[in-house]
């Protein structure tokens, strides 16, 4: 059962054009919050019923509140439309403990990229980084100026911060960030898909094809175009046996099938929230089989490992696989 809790929303703060922050606090006890580390994300119950993913990015040493921002989406499915239309002060959200999909690794140097709201995680890598007198330097770019959140609390941070505004700056020169990542450095960079393949392509040209430099995390699923399967993927003709070790279940599954339907079909809790492998909810482990990764979230190290998949839309390319479920 995932845990969840109630907060009360105190503090609603527009940091930029259509992003507006909020302050999440205990609303009776005075018991300290769920400690987190940078790159955590919580998930807040809208009215529906379902969740959305807002990456926490206030001082993580600080738990009698959250922080979190929300961009105002007109294609989104209706979450930020409430927040920014109907949420206000005093209000109650339920909301997951912190989650940890997109850590920060340790490394001699990071370079961090973000666009327009991704800058919640970089935000507090890079404070991060500055309480702990590490080697950094941030990217961050947005349609312009007016849209850019959190501007004057990231100016604390000096000239380890470059602010691009595209309609007066054009884009980031990512390659020459990439060429001054210095051996075994890492970098991280968060916002919408073209900003991701471009961070990727210029790693490559810089690095080689091979490189796994970049880590990454998204916070939409638009653009996601997902290639089809290959003819050879997945078994062909009566499919594969899917094994759950820990329920007890041994399934015959089509090749086409859905893993992650058909484990919450026969009654195995996943989390789960985006279905798009993009929000790595519902990352399983993996104890016997191999696997056609599909998503967005594992590094090219983790899929090479091949001991943890996204089940709401990877798909094994044997006759048996076994997860820990």
């Amino acid at each position: 059962m995932v845990e969840q809790r109630e907060l009360r929303v105190t503090q609603m703060t527009l940091e930029a054009e259509g992003v507006l922050s909020l302050r999440l606090t205990r609303i009776e006890s005075d018991d300290p919050l769920p400690a987190w580390e940078p790159g955590a994300h919580i998930d807040v119950y809208v009215p529906d019923g379902s969740t959305r993913q807002y990456s926490l990015c206030g001082d993580p040493e600080d738990l009698s509140s959250w922080q979190v921002a929300v961009l105002r989406e007109p294609e989104g499915r209706g979450g930020s439309a409430y927040v920014h239309d109907e949420l206000r002060v005093g209000d109650r959200l339920k909301v997951t403990r912190p989650k940890q999909s997109f850590a920060l690794e340790d490394a001699p140097f990071h370079a961090l990229v973000a666009g327009g709201v991704g800058i919640t995680p970089i935000m507090a890598f890079a404070e991060h980084l500055d309480r702990q007198g590490r080697p950094f330097q941030l990217v961050y770019g947005g349609r312009s100026e007016q849209t850019m959140a959190f501007r004057q609390r990231l100016a604390r941070l000096g000239d380890r911060v470059t602010f691009l505004a595209e309609d007066r700056d054009g884009r980031p020169d990512l390659e020459a960030v990439l060429k001054d990542l210095p051996a075994d450095g890492l970098a991280y960079v968060c916002g919408p898909l073209p900003l991701l393949r471009a961070v990727e392509a210029a790693a490559e040209n810089v690095h080689g094809p091979d490189q796994d430099v970049v880590r990454f995390e998204l916070f939409s699923s638009a653009g996601v175009e997902r290639a089809a399967t290959s003819e050879d993927a997945a078994p062909a003709g009566e499919g594969y046996e899917l094994v759950l070790a820990r329920s007890g279940h041994t399934l015959r599954l089509q090749p086409d099938a859905n893993i992650l339907d058909v484990v919450l079909a026969v009654g195995v809790e996943v989390e789960n929230d985006c279905r798009d492998g993009i929000c790595g909810s519902c990352i399983t482990p993996v104890l016997a089989g191999t696997v056609e990764h599909r998503d967005l979230v594992l590094t090219k190290r983790e899929r090479a490992a091949g001991d943890k998949m996204l089940i709401c839309c990877s798909k094994p390319t044997c006759d048996r696989l076994e997860l820990d479920l």
